[in-house]
């Protein structure tokens, strides 16, 4: 075993010798940051994280408050709020199987989670950009581990001595440490999304059998990886463009944007079961993962979104629905954990049960209906919709606050377009509604108008 490995695991074990010495009034709460605080439920076995803003940083000097009740935590729950994880900050917690890091979270410290021996997955949501060194090391169950888009620096000894059998690098990531995955036994599938790789020294997958090990890169980009160390490994191209099964739709994923573009006209399919309707989507989070896309480009000609279709982005933060769509199957966007801006078209008459379910970052909504659409709580369940601004067309309001579920919503008319609603609109006239950066953009004839009816130059 490596030799810093053995010292820290050492460490681990004096440490926990003493922390059973200390005495049996220690705090079961306190605070572990400016507006954080921290809960340990003795009867449940449970550690709650709760509050606002970044965690304290800790050190081998000086453990998290929690580190005295290291053999007794068996649940971790780290509760929306929290936008960093510190250093050192559940290190050692030996019985933990499974966690979720919360949307919001923009950094894993040193050493975050090292030495959680029993740990066997994590949830890492879209909006982590950096994972610092040492922070899953020594993990030796975990074998899920899905790094979202967006992430841009994985540390030294990141992932070292653990169990993961398949990683996927975002397009994202420029740099990987020393040692970042270095005896991991297990792994047979590295995903590479990035068109240039990333320069690393030869130390990265130590002890990494590459001859078993397959090297997964886009199609455009396989000679960019004739280069040291990537060209070790035993390559194999993921195709960005494939077909839709039933139906005469293909989509094309751009991995260094993260956008997903759906081409071709009609209805998506879906069936009566989750296997059949989401057959598609699962070979794609197959292929590369469900937290790399980010956006939908979704074709004008689209009348249907399926069941289940598009569930489980957990990256993706915006979505505008096509103005033709009229109907939104059951479940069609549920478990996108990170989506935040939604444009519901005019068209849209029908949305079924839990289409927008655990939709938990939602915070805006555009619905061009001027009728709302009858829908029950099923719809946005798990969405905190009274903190939820709902953009409804003007005149509409009135509707809108007497109707079931959309009256829980804030409500705020949309202003008029008074800048293009006297545009002439004949078929060929071009009408698209993006999102960039939470804003609603109109493209009309080669213009762009913000909704006040301003072009924007």
């Amino acid at each position: 075993m490596n030799k810093k490995v053995s010292k820290k695991i050492f460490t681990l074990f004096v440490s926990a010798i003493a922390a059973v010495t200390m005495s049996a009034k220690t705090a079961e709460n306190g605070s572990c940051g400016p507006n954080l605080n921290w809960t340990f439920n003795v009867s449940t076995g449970e550690l709650i994280i709760s509050g606002t803003g970044s965690m304290n940083n800790y050190s081998t000097d000086n453990y998290a408050p929690w580190f005295a009740y290291n053999d007794k935590i068996k649940y971790l729950t780290i509760e929306p709020g929290i936008t960093a994880i510190g250093d050192y900050a559940f290190y050692g917690l030996g019985y933990v199987e499974y966690t979720k890091i919360p949307e919001g979270v923009t950094s894993i410290g040193d050493y975050a989670f090292d030495i959680c021996l029993s740990m066997e997955s994590i949830y890492i949501p879209y909006g982590v950009k950096t994972i610092g060194d040492c922070a899953f090391g020594v993990c030796a169950k975990l074998i899920k581990v899905e790094l979202p888009y967006g992430v841009t620096s994985i540390g030294n000894n990141a992932f070292a001595w653990t169990g993961i059998e398949k990683v996927v690098i975002p397009a994202t990531v420029s740099s990987i440490g020393d040692y970042a995955f270095q005896n991991c036994p297990n792994l047979t599938s590295i995903y590479n999304l990035a068109t240039n790789p990333q320069t690393i020294n030869a130390n990265v997958f130590d002890y990494v059998d590459k001859s078993k090990c397959a090297l997964y890169v886009p199609d455009y980009a396989d000679y960019n990886y004739n280069q040291p160390v990537w060209s070790e490994f035993e390559r194999r191209m993921v195709g960005t463009y494939m077909s839709v099964e039933n139906s005469n739709f293909h989509l094309s994923m751009d991995f260094p944007t993260g956008v997903l573009t759906l081409h071709g006209s009609g209805i998506l399919p879906f069936g009566v079961s989750f296997d059949y309707a989401s057959q598609f989507m699962r070979m794609v989070y197959d292929l590369f993962g469900n937290s790399q896309i980010i956006e939908l480009s979704l074709p004008e000609g689209l009348s249907t979104i399926g069941e289940y279709f598009f569930e489980d982005l957990y990256a993706l933060t915006s979505v505008a629905i096509p103005e033709n769509v009229v109907m939104l199957k059951q479940h069609s966007f549920k478990n996108c954990y990170s989506l935040g801006t939604l444009i519901i078209p005019s068209a849209t008459t029908i949305i079924e049960d839990y289409v927008f379910a655990n939709c938990r970052s939602l915070k805006t909504v555009f619905n061009y209906a001027s009728t709302p659409q009858l829908i029950d709580e099923s719809v946005f369940y798990n969405v905190n919709i009274t903190q939820c601004k709902l953009y409804v067309p003007k005149g509409s309001k009135e509707a809108y606050e007497s109707a079931d579920i959309w009256s829980w919503f804030i409500i705020e008319e949309m202003p008029a377009l008074e800048g293009i609603d006297n545009i002439n609109h004949k078929s060929e006239t071009i009408n698209h509604k993006f999102i960039k950066d939470g804003q609603l953009f109109i493209e009309r004839n080669g213009k762009t108008y913000t909704t006040s009816g301003a072009e924007v130059k």
